[in-house]
């Protein structure tokens, strides 16, 4: 048997859940069972990889829609794909040899 745990960011959304049987707990990380399975099974993010609860007043709470759209939003962009990177440079470079001509 092990104790299940899970762990938060500073934000207090948990961005971890694991058993004893594998990891050590550090001080902060919250026991959410004892003598349970060896395993830590809930799904702890979503398709986007968001993560779906916080830990408020001791509770695991589930984020609410709004809270994962706006953190959505807030996250910087993807950086260019390795074809756009090519055409951007492929455009620098004819600027270049425009302005030397």
């Amino acid at each position: 048997m092990a104790n299940h745990y899970e762990r938060t960011n500073e934000a207090g959304v948990i961005i971890l859940g694991f058993s004893d049987a594998f990891v050590q707990p550090l001080e902060t990380d919250t026991l959410v069972a004892e003598d349970a399975e060896r395993h830590y099974n809930p799904v702890l993010t979503n398709g986007r990889g968001q993560f779906l609860y916080r830990r408020t007043n001791g509770q695991r709470v589930e984020r609410t829609q709004e809270e994962l759209d706006a953190e959505w939003a807030a996250r910087p962009p993807d950086p260019p794909t390795a074809e756009e990177r090519l055409a951007a440079t492929e455009q620098a470079l004819l600027a270049i040899m425009e302005a030397m001509s």
